[in-house]
């Protein structure tokens, strides 16, 4: 998917408050204008048009959870992730199966209260209200709710970023942007006084 980025702006993470990368838009024009100059001064703007992977791999930041993409559902239902997530009620249950014989009777146990425990946790994931709660959450469950491993843990899952609005347009937040950011195009143009000159 296209998207577009002032140069100054290529691979400088932000933080907010739904996570920690580097924010990109659809709207060649934002990009035009986010680059640094100075009121009445002739300047050259410059700015990529660049690929990003699909909005089906961004978690939207206004949107119920129940109502993500299927691909980002996917992710969130996903064993893996909700074992790191909930990492400690893991351990529990884990520790408490493990003075048990071993043999496949006993495997298949465990594995029926993971997926029982997974299933639930699953259906408490879906009753937040929007992906800033989910966010949120995650955050929470981090060591000292670092915002950088947050995004990280649900970048490691295959949460590409989030989708959010700002002032001026529709944002795309890419958690791991050396990978996830393809340059197609580099791109100027001349301005004067912050307008630009065909």
């Amino acid at each position: 998917m296209n998207a577009y980025i002032a140069l100054e702006k290529y691979i400088v993470k932000e933080e907010k408050d739904f996570g920690v990368g580097v924010p990109v838009s659809l709207d060649e024009d934002i990009a035009k204008y986010e680059s640094t100059r100075k009121k009445n001064v002739k300047s050259y703007n410059n700015w990529l048009m660049i690929n990003i992977p699909s909005s089906n791999f961004f978690l939207d930041i206004s949107k119920p959870v129940n109502e993500q993409s299927s691909e980002v559902s996917s992710i969130l239902m996903n064993k893996e992730f909700i074992m790191s997530l909930f990492i400690h009620e893991t351990r529990i249950i884990l520790n408490e199966t493990e003075g048990k014989n071993s043999g496949k009777v006993v495997r298949e146990e465990v594995n029926k209260i993971l997926e029982d425990f997974v299933k639930e946790k699953y259906e408490s994931i879906l009753k937040l209200n929007s992906g800033f709660d989910l966010f949120s959450f995650v955050n929470s469950k981090c060591i000292n709710r670092d915002k950088r491993k947050s995004s990280a843990l649900l970048y490691n899952h295959g949460i590409k970023g989030i989708i959010y609005k700002d002032d001026s347009d529709e944002r795309y937040l890419l958690f791991n942007a050396k990978k996830d950011i393809e340059i197609l195009q580099y791109r100027n143009a001349e301005l004067q006084d912050s307008k630009l000159i065909i």
